[in-house]
């Protein structure tokens, strides 16, 4: 029977076995991850030898120790990866850091947005924006992201979680086109 891996329940289990100190563990978590994939055995199967990879985790984790602030969190971490490939779910480790990510974030109130626009915005604007943004949803804190799209001819599409508002031009003569076609 294939393991079944859900990234969101373990970001939250891993989080709260973090207290305080998650942060310091999620960058553990991250080092220790960069480190596997630069020692031998690169690529790593779901039915690795646990024991093997526990002792890679703890060799990189000597090395992420020195950038955290204790060893809890360097701890957890490697605990974390080495249940990973006991239960052969290793292969999901990008996937749960980008859960824990997530799940930090929403913890902080910390919300990503996307601007697209056809041309740069200035910085005042994108302050105004970034502070408007802020005020609207309650959020603790907004990391608001610009790319440029100069296929949408003007105006702007803002990417908020899974919600988009779209406000372009491109947008606006797509639907005056379907409305002439009725």
């Amino acid at each position: 029977m294939a393991a079944v891996f859900y990234a969101e329940r373990w970001a939250e289990a891993f989080i709260a076995s973090c207290s305080d100190d998650d942060d310091a563990a999620f960058e553990s978590l991250k080092a220790m991850i960069r480190g596997i994939g630069r020692m031998e055995g690169r690529h790593i199967a779901g039915t690795v030898d646990a024991k093997r990879v526990e002792i890679m985790v703890r060799t990189v984790m000597k090395k992420a120790v020195r950038s955290t602030s204790g060893i809890t969190g360097a701890e957890i971490a490697c605990r974390t990866l080495s249940l990973l490939v006991r239960r052969g779910l290793f292969r999901y480790r990008h996937a749960l850091i980008e859960a824990i990510g997530i799940a930090l974030d929403r913890k902080k109130r910390i919300l990503s947005v996307t601007l697209e626009t056809a041309a740069p915005l200035s910085t005042a604007l994108m302050k105004d924006l970034e502070q408007s943004i802020k005020e609207q949803t309650n959020a603790g804190e907004v990391r608001l992201t610009e790319r440029i799209a100069p296929d949408i001819l003007g105006g702007y599409k803002l990417r908020i979680g899974t919600r988009v508002i779209d406000a372009s031009v491109r947008s606006l003569l797509q639907n005056m086109a379907k409305e002439i076609m009725r």
